[in-house]
């Protein structure tokens, strides 16, 4: 098994779990140690919608960066997925507290 068809199944999974978040079917996907601190804390809609489109920025990323090749690519890659994860925690420490 190479590398590009590692990145299209985690491209292909990236999408289906962003889509269960979206849609409130992949609550299963948000579980952690301490659900019950989470549950107080958190919004969980809120929560799994902004997984979701995550989730779903990653996936297009991810998508985009099999077809190229050029190291200029591979750093914007990188610096995409920082942005999108930063983003993520972001948004859940300002706008999904309770």
């Amino acid at each position: 098994m190479n590398f590009d068809s590692l990145n299209i199944i985690l491209t292909i999974a990236a999408f289906i779990v962003g889509i269960m978040l979206l849609t409130g079917h992949g609550d299963i996907f948000l579980k952690g140690g301490n659900s019950d601190i989470s549950k107080k804390l958190y919004d969980e809609e809120k929560m799994a919608k902004a997984s979701g489109v995550a989730l779903i920025l990653i996936g297009v990323v991810s998508a985009i960066d099999l077809f190229t090749t050029a190291l200029a690519f591979k750093i914007a890659y990188i610096a995409a997925l920082l942005i999108i994860i930063v983003g993520l925690v972001c948004y859940l420490k300002l706008k999904c507290k309770k």
